[in-house]
Formats: structure tokens, sequence, C-alpha cells
């Protein structure tokens, strides 16, 4: 596979132990490639999952909203992997202005609080990202 975009997450306030640089693969370029993705992180969650029932295509925020449900009430059964993987995934999508960072913003960072989950996934975002929540 194809690694193009790097992020450098680096957070002054997390121990030596948790800085790290990781590489990100090519950020999906459509809704179905980021529905894969996010099954790739989290296995667990293709049984989750519900297609659109109107027949429309998924759009990045449908599956997006979906995932961000999800992800609150399961919260407590993801590893550390799952939770650097997916911040490493908002953090690159944050950093490219268009739809998926837009997705990424309004359907799921703006959410972390209501579904408890900022704090587990905060130490894994960038600074822009962490700017959402």
């Amino acid at each position: 596979m194809k690694t193009n975009l790097f992020l450098s997450v680096t957070t002054p306030h997390l121990p030596p132990s948790i800085l790290r640089q990781e590489t990100v693969s090519t950020l999906p370029q459509s809704p179905e490639k980021l529905l894969e993705e996010l099954i790739a992180i989290f296995p667990q969650y293709r049984s989750h999952y519900t297609a659109e029932s109107d027949g429309d295509a998924p759009t990045y925020h449908s599956v997006l909203t979906q995932f961000t449900c999800f992800f609150g009430t399961q919260l407590a059964s993801f590893s550390e992997e799952q939770l650097r993987s997916l911040g490493t995934l908002v953090s690159a999508a944050v950093a490219q202005p268009g739809p998926l960072e837009n997705a990424f913003g309004t359907c799921m960072l703006e959410h972390l609080h209501q579904i408890a989950a900022w704090r587990a996934l905060r130490p894994y975002l960038s600074k822009a990202a962490r700017e959402n929540i």
C-alpha cells in the first residue's frame, strides 16, 4: 500500500512513551472507502453498520454519524492501538480541508463530549483535531 501522508503527533503534555510519529495511508477517497477503513480498525463495527435504508449511497456524514454512535457505546472495548489508529485517521482528515474533514468535524469531533469519548480519543489527536472538540 502506498503511503503518502505523514502526520507527526506530538503533544507536550503526554509522557515520552506515548509521543510518536504516525504514518497514515492515503485518506479514503469515498464514503465506501472510509467505511472500509473504519471496519479495518474496528472489525466489530461490521456487524453494527446499517446501510442506507432508502437506497441512497452513503455519504461521509452518514458513515460517520453511525460510526460515532457505535464508538460511544463500544468505547470501553477498544484497544489502545485502535484508538491510536482512529486518532491518526481523524488527524489526517482534519489536516486536509474538504468533505471528509467537514464530516469528521461535524459528525464526530463535535460530539465526543456528548458520547463521553473525548478523554479516550484526545491523546491520539493532533492539535488541529483537538481544536474541533
